[in-house]
């Protein structure tokens, strides 16, 4: 990280193209969690595949924060406008990139994607939160996982994303739980999001924890649609990545042709 201004990333280069792709993983994840995704859209487009956790950013997170530092790993690989593509908590850390830097957004496309917590996923971060400096992080992720990934079918996702926490360390882990508040104080700031920047939900129909605040409250953001894949908990950019990735290809075409 050259002083501190940016995130380290990957870089997937398309030749004859000039769109591009950010990759914004979710809390805990990596690069590798959209594998799925980047070895199919790296045949259609450019890509850049943020690693928010690799390189410890220095002093306190904050949500605006992340997004300068975002601002600044575009600038650096000299990217004026791109799709976003962000993935359950990070899904908020786009809406408000998109609202800070409408001039760098082309749309949002938001897998898992987290508007609003309800009451439960307010008591589970307020526990998070609350225990994280006497368990150790990764029993509190595991039981994390399980509650958001209970079925047997969610197993891979919830097996890759608690594989990959692992590598997060109790400091890391503990800034970034410390960040979820941040994003979901008020929701007044979403009524800053320019009416041209189109956005797309991709969320599986068993994503018990999320789905129906998205469906509610999406439908305050002027251009945005909702696309539910049957059979698919939250994770749905591993758990059915051919659909999931078909559905957003679809979308980037028919809207960006």
């Amino acid at each position: 990280m050259a002083e501190g201004k940016r995130f380290s990333a990957e870089v997937h280069l398309k030749d004859g193209s000039n769109d591009w792709i950010v990759f914004v993983h979710g809390f805990g994840g990596s690069a590798r969690t959209w594998k799925n995704q980047t070895e199919f859209f790296s045949k259609h487009y450019n890509l850049l595949v943020l690693e928010m956790h690799k390189e410890k950013v220095h002093g306190e997170l904050e949500l605006d924060k992340v997004c300068r530092l975002i601002a600044g790993t575009l600038e650096h690989h000299n990217i004026e406008k791109a799709h976003f593509m962000g993935f359950s908590f990070s899904s908020l850390i786009c809406l408000r990139f998109a609202v800070l830097y409408p001039e760098k957004v082309s749309s949002l496309i938001l897998g898992g994607g987290i508007i609003k917590f309800n009451l439960r996923t307010k008591f589970l971060l307020y526990l998070a939160i609350t225990f994280k400096r006497w368990i150790n992080y990764m029993i509190l992720y595991r039981f994390f996982a399980y509650i958001i990934l209970p079925r047997s079918n969610h197993k891979r996702s919830r097996s890759i994303f608690v594989t990959e926490a692992k590598k997060l360390g109790y400091d890391e882990f503990c800034r970034w739980v410390d960040l979820i508040p941040q994003t979901n104080d008020s929701l007044t700031w979403l009524d800053e999001l320019d009416d041209d920047i189109q956005v797309l939900y991709v969320s599986g129909d068993e994503d018990h924890l999320f789905l129906k605040d998205t469906l509610r409250y999406s439908k305050r953001i002027s251009n945005s649609r909702v696309e539910i894949i049957d059979n698919c908990g939250h994770v749905c950019s591993i758990e059915q990545y051919d659909k999931f990735n078909d559905i957003v290809l679809r979308y980037l075409r028919s809207v960006f042709a």
